[in-house]
């Protein structure tokens, strides 16, 4: 129907994104055109298209991990194999207040949504408007209906008039994709609740050092753990099961630490399996 989103699949497994079906509009892809009302009109899943073409492509609707993917942006976002785990590990849930900094491209602002609404609500601080627009854009494009649900605030995470912008109730989760995520931690501290978790993602590990040790020299927060995920394909064929040449390695590392009272002494993280 119009304003959905299709992934259409060519014959060597190549996806290619439409954002979202117009009546009217005409997709190419390698020269082979793409009628949008036809494509309304036929409104079914994994039937090839054209169905007489040598060279047909399959329609699926986009899965979350295929349509951030292919998400316009102008920053590196935060990819679904590591979303993934933040979500876990961060316990997001419906209701939950949660606030990130910097919303980016908005690829995690959509994860966070999905999770928190109905209820919940996302506050996100960027500092560079020309991002903020864009992510906005993606967010009206791939949740619209979760739009209610959404704050963007245009802030210095750094800035110590921000905590009294954000409003009394204090958040469940705090998200920090920063370079220098220890700068925010004295406002950070102040707008998280008790109990709550306070997440950051950064590249390097001077920078998850620098963090860690911050965590732990605050006197509030506890079971400081730092992880990073690596995800390997596996190929199988007629005769034979082998990895995939390509390995999504390494793309940054979370660090999750919890919000303990004061005068508690620093409290370490153990492994539970």
């Amino acid at each position: 129907m119009p304003g959905e989103s299709l992934i259409l699949y060519d014959p060597k497994g190549r996806g290619h994104l439409i954002a979202a079906l117009v009546p009217g509009k005409i997709k190419n892809i390698n020269g082979i055109r793409i009628s949008h009302d036809e494509m309304i009109a036929k409104g079914s899943e994994g039937v090839p298209f054209p169905p007489d073409a040598e060279n047909a492509f399959v329609p699926f609707r986009p899965t979350l991990r295929e349509t951030l993917s292919h998400l316009k942006r102008r920053t590196q976002v935060i990819y679904p194999k590591d979303q993934g785990i933040i979500l876990m590990w961060g316990d997001i849930l419906p209701g939950h207040k949660i606030l990130e900094s910097g919303i980016g491209s908005g690829a995690m602002t959509v994860s966070l949504l999905r999770m928190a609404a109905p209820g919940g609500r996302v506050v996100s601080v960027e500092k560079r408007p020309e991002h903020a627009e864009e992510a906005v854009k993606n967010l009206r494009q791939i949740v619209p209906g979760l739009l209610p649900f959404h704050e963007l605030v245009i802030d210095e995470i750094g800035n110590p008039d921000l905590p009294a912008r954000l409003g009394p109730d204090p958040f469940d989760r705090i998200l920090l994709d920063l370079p220098e995520p220890w700068g925010a931690l004295p406002h950070m501290a102040s707008v998280l609740r008790p109990g709550g978790l306070l997440l950051s993602w950064v590249p390097t590990p001077l920078q998850v050092h620098t963090f860690s040790q911050a965590l732990k020299g605050s006197g509030i927060f506890h079971m400081v753990q730092t992880i990073e995920t690596i995800v390997r394909d596996w190929e199988t064929g007629p005769t034979s099961v082998r990895p995939a040449h390509r390995i999504v390695g390494h793309t940054g590392f979370l660090t999750v630490a919890r919000k303990g009272g004061p005068g508690v002494p620093y409290i370490p993280w153990e492994p539970a399996f």
